[in-house]
């Protein structure tokens, strides 16, 4: 799905309305998604996760391995899992930035979730004002950005410890093994190392916090192996599904005609 965010203007959405998103199949392509500080606890329990290489190095969760494969959104769309990441509920809205380090909101139009005037949600109140509704979804995605955003800087205190290392992940495709690269994960034996200074100091910021949890969750990787093997039983359904359906319609060979005639004769006698 192409996104088209446009920001929210009363001079253009006044006469407009919206509808939320009844599914999560604008994120079936996508394979990772940022994890906000707030919702670690959740995140460590349910999903793998990692860090991404960069300045900060961003906590990811992991939710397919091969391209424009999240094998958490079904095949109509919903959700597979327990806990959807905080940065994919407030679809169709994003934040777009403004000036003076502000935020305004957008909103993606290639949805197909824009309303005309009375259809569905309200941008803006017969004052012209943003609704309640819409401040709070502001105010939810603000929330998210700035616990992304620490989550980036605990990133950068782990890598700066030298904390942080390549994972060595592999996709297996028939009797071939993929590497994926790019994923980062916590030396743990680099952690249990560290000097009394160096521990007091990402304690005290919380980092440690963000590294057991980075760790711990690990062991979800097994709950993406289960996710492959549920999306390629629904696949082979459907394709034999298909290949029924497809030789219903097969056109009928000479062989095969019926002679009409010599019906209605029988059925005359």
């Amino acid at each position: 799905m192409t996104e088209t965010i446009s920001p929210i203007r009363a001079a253009t959405h006044s006469d407009r309305s919206w509808r939320p998103s009844s599914g999560y199949g604008f994120a079936a392509s996508s394979i990772i998604a940022p994890i906000a500080g707030e919702e670690l606890a959740h995140a460590a329990t349910q999903f793998a996760l990692a860090f991404l290489e960069g300045e900060k190095p961003a906590l990811v969760t992991l939710l397919g391995l091969r391209p424009q494969q999240n094998l958490y959104v079904g095949p109509e769309g919903q959700w597979l899992g327990q806990y959807v990441p905080a940065v994919l509920r407030g679809y169709p809205f994003k934040l777009m930035p403004a000036e003076n380090n502000q935020f305004a909101l957008g909103y993606d139009e290639g949805s197909g979730l824009l309303a005309g005037a009375g259809e569905a949600e309200a941008f803006f109140d017969d004052e012209g004002k943003p609704t309640e509704r819409i401040q709070q979804i502001l105010q939810f995605l603000i929330g998210v950005h700035k616990g992304v955003e620490a989550i980036g800087r605990a990133g950068a205190k782990l890598a700066a410890h030298d904390l942080l290392e390549p994972w060595p992940l592999k996709v297996r495709d028939g009797d071939t093994e993929i590497p994926v690269n790019g994923l980062l994960r916590v030396n743990e034996a680099k952690l249990g190392s560290l000097d009394d200074a160096a521990f007091l100091e990402l304690r005290s910021g919380g980092v440690l916090a963000v590294a057991y949890a980075q760790l711990l969750s690990m062991t979800n990787m097994a709950n993406l192996g289960k996710l492959a093997q549920l999306h390629a039983q629904h696949a082979a359904v459907s394709a034999k599904r298909e290949a029924e359906i497809e030789s219903m319609f097969q056109p009928i060979q000479a062989e095969d005609e019926i002679d009409w005639d010599a019906m209605l004769n029988d059925t005359k006698d």
